[in-house]
């Protein structure tokens, strides 16, 4: 890789170049590639790839609303499997955080939220953020402790 150039080439030095490209015989797409290249004096960089931007609520909650054939947030809460899929959670439907657990429950992962890195992270998706280890463990997500199990002697 050649060291980035101080001074612009003159004139005579370009077509100098463009005649030993004509008398090399070929001009290929690598040939003009590297042509490009001494013209200016290093090696191109790839652009770097857009991260992809945050989920908004809008979003998510069309997505959710769309997921369950729904047309308003008042038709989701009768929405019968709806109702059955969320017993015992509570959801207020007002924040973004409450349309994007819905979201990763019903839809996916947001793309902004793949490739992470982390001791939480499995295949670049932050496990504890995802798949709500809380109901797995027995936790309440609230306090992080155990929840208190009644024994059916005690009920």
């Amino acid at each position: 890789m050649a060291a980035a150039r101080t001074k612009k080439l003159t004139k005579p030095e370009v077509e100098s170049l463009i005649q030993g490209l004509l008398q090399s015989g070929s001009i290929t797409h690598d040939s003009l590639l590297e042509f490009a290249e001494r013209v200016n004096g290093s090696v191109f960089k790839s652009p770097a790839k857009p991260k992809a931007k945050a989920m908004t609520m809008t979003t998510a909650k069309k997505a959710v609303l769309a997921k369950f054939n729904c047309k308003s947030v008042t038709e989701l809460r009768k929405n019968k499997t709806f109702l059955m899929s969320m017993t015992g959670e509570d959801i207020s439907f007002k924040t973004k955080d409450d349309w994007l657990k819905l979201y990763r429950r019903w839809v996916g992962v947001p793309e902004s939220e793949r490739g992470l890195e982390g001791p939480a992270c499995i295949n670049g998706i932050n496990v504890l953020e995802n798949f709500r280890p809380w109901h797995v463990f027995g936790l309440d997500p609230k306090k992080r402790q155990p929840k208190i199990l009644k024994r059916p002697s005690e009920i």
